[in-house]
Parts: C-alpha cells; structure tokens; sequence
C-alpha cells in the first residue's frame, strides 16, 4: 500500500504557494525564527528591534493625526454652509463638519468632494 489517498491529499494541504506580499512576510518571519528544516532561537534582538520601530511608526503616525486634526479646528466654518452641505448630502452634522474642514470652509469645494465620493 504504497499511496493511499489520504496520504495524498495531507501532502497537498502541507503545500502551500506564497506569493507577493505574503510571500515576503513569510521569509521575514523565518528569519526572525521560523521553522525552516529545524528548531531555530529567535533572535530576541531583531524581534525587539522589529518591535521598536513599529511602535515608533504608530507613535509618529499618531502625532501626525493629531497634528492635522488641530489644523482642522482652526479652520473657521459658518453654520449655514454646515446645514447646507447635511440638507443637499443628507449626512450627519459631524460629516458635514469634516468635510467642510477638510475643504477650508468651502462649501461648493465640499459639495463636489461629497458627489464624487459617492
């Protein structure tokens, strides 16, 4: 009984085709301990390296909301721009808001962002 069809459908399922992005994910992984042909020590340092600049990514991505969200505050919007925008868009006040932020208080800027976006 040399194949038996169990045999070969566990040996399909153990072959996996990495890909592009996936595939590149999958080397860094191996070279922080995977499993190639054997038990390997991860290398705590390249982990923690790794680790650090992440967290250092998501602090600087961070400030950079905040930062841009008090650019917004700053900007001066009437009230009747902020109704017209939720009376022809049918949105939320705080959408309207935004978006008018985003568009330094603009109106029609505002409204042809709105139509194309939908």
């Amino acid at each position: 009984m040399a194949d038996r069809p169990d045999d070969d459908e566990q040996e399909e399922e153990e072959l996996v085709i990495r890909k592009g992005d996936d595939a590149k994910a999958h080397k860094e992984l191996n070279k922080l301990g995977g499993d190639m042909g054997g038990e390997k020590e991860v290398d705590t340092g390249k982990a923690q390296d790794a680790l650090s600049q992440l967290a250092s990514a998501a602090e600087a991505e961070k400030e950079a909301k905040i930062l841009r969200e008090r650019e917004l505050a700053k900007i001066k919007i009437d009230r009747a721009d902020v109704e017209l925008i939720m009376a022809e868009m049918e949105i939320d006040e705080a959408r309207a808001e935004r978006v008018l932020r985003e568009h330094n208080g603009e109106p029609i800027a505002a409204l042809r962002f709105l139509v194309n976006e939908k």
